[in-house]
């Protein structure tokens, strides 16, 4: 087999060398170099016979050279330096002829790659920044002192995904008395639904300033704003909303394309609220909703949710639920606690609860 230097005297192999685009040399146990390709002498004007002493086309000398690191112990060697502007990825390995060691060095220049590399690092650090921000932004506006009504207790639970998602819920005492409560949910991950959660809570609390006016209407108010706003069509909102009148505990919903229905415990009973309706988008007509009406008897709960619980569209994971919303043992925190315990393995998706117990006294 043809050895190194051998290889290296030949015409053939030197005009091999010469035509790659990587800069080669080979340096000795004394530092010598002996040979440097085309690509290195070009750009560095680098020659041969000389003691090497730095990188080539560097100002100053190396600290701890590679070349002389790899004959001495044998091995390779890897780094990367910057020369002149460009980045390079060096590497030094140790070549074996007539039972001297030398240094054969190769230089790659990677600056595309190292540029492009720290743009996407500092695009990603952004990008970070930007939802720890949002996120920061999306806790913030959760209501954490619900209502104090006398006969009724309110409890609500929000477990964020890693992903930055768009759930939210709101349950406030509006000026004519009602209690208004909704969960929704923004379609996506990112900075942008977790920016809508904040312009939905905005406009929901703007639009039930009116005294009495219908959940229906809210829904179709909020449409009319949500157009305006000019977000990709791919966007939408899902809310369901419920107004309480507490002496009565009569309450009317509407529903603007919430997926899983909320449920009414009550009496050993749980019973779904089906009640269809579209979502808050750019891509359907604002119909008037349909409402829903009913009354929470002493004792009942209404349980609204999103669909991040695990399992939930399928019949076993129901069933549980319903075993628990019957528990009377369990009330508020407690039975959020307890759902949480029971369907927030997987945390595929943000998982938002909202609770309203009527006291039974």
């Amino acid at each position: 087999m043809l050895d190194l230097l051998e290889f290296c005297s030949s015409t053939f192999s030197l005009a091999v060398l010469d035509e790659l685009p990587d800069m080669v040399r080979v340096i000795d146990e004394s530092g010598r170099i002996l040979y440097a390709n085309a690509a290195l002498r070009e750009r560095f004007n680098e020659t041969t016979g000389i003691k090497c002493d730095k990188m080539p086309g560097a100002t100053m000398a190396c600290g701890n050279c590679i070349a002389q690191r790899c004959i001495r112990n044998g091995r390779r060697y890897n780094t990367i330096a910057e020369v002149r502007g460009r980045i390079y990825s060096v590497s030094a390995g140790p070549v074996e002829f007539e039972n001297n060691l030398y240094a054969l060095e190769i230089y790659t220049d990677i600056t595309k790659e190292q540029r492009l590399k720290e743009k996407l690092m500092a695009n990603n650090s952004r990008m970070m920044k930007d939802l720890e921000i949002a996120r920061s932004l999306q806790l913030s506006i959760l209501r954490h002192t619900l209502p104090d009504i006398k006969g009724y207790q309110f409890a609500a639970e929000f477990l964020p995904c890693e992903a930055l998602g768009g759930d939210m819920y709101d349950c406030f005492l509006a000026r004519d008395g009602r209690i208004i409560m909704y969960i929704a949910d923004v379609s996506g991950h990112g900075v942008m639904p977790a920016m809508l959660t904040v312009y939905l809570r905005q406009e929901m609390f703007a639009q039930c300033k009116t005294p009495h006016v219908s959940a229906s209407q809210v829904l179709s108010n909020i449409q009319s704003s949500f157009e305006e706003l000019n977000t990709e069509e791919s966007i939408y909102i899902t809310i369901f909303l419920a107004a309480l009148d507490p002496q009565t505990g009569t309450f009317t919903c509407a529903n603007a394309g919430h997926s899983v229905p909320p449920l009414i415990a009550g009496n050993g009973q749980v019973r779904e609220i089906m009640l269809p309706g579209t979502p808050i988008c750019r891509w359907a007509e604002n119909a008037r909703r349909d409402e829903y009406k009913a009354s929470l008897k002493k004792g009942d709960r209404l349980f609204l949710y999103t669909d991040g619980l695990d399992g939930i569209h399928t019949q076993a994971p129901s069933d549980d639920l319903n075993m628990i919303l019957k528990n009377e043992a369990l009330n508020g925190k407690t039975l959020l606690a307890e759902i949480k315990k029971k369907f927030t393995q997987l945390r595929a998706d943000d998982v938002t609860m909202l609770l309203c117990e009527r006291d039974r006294d």
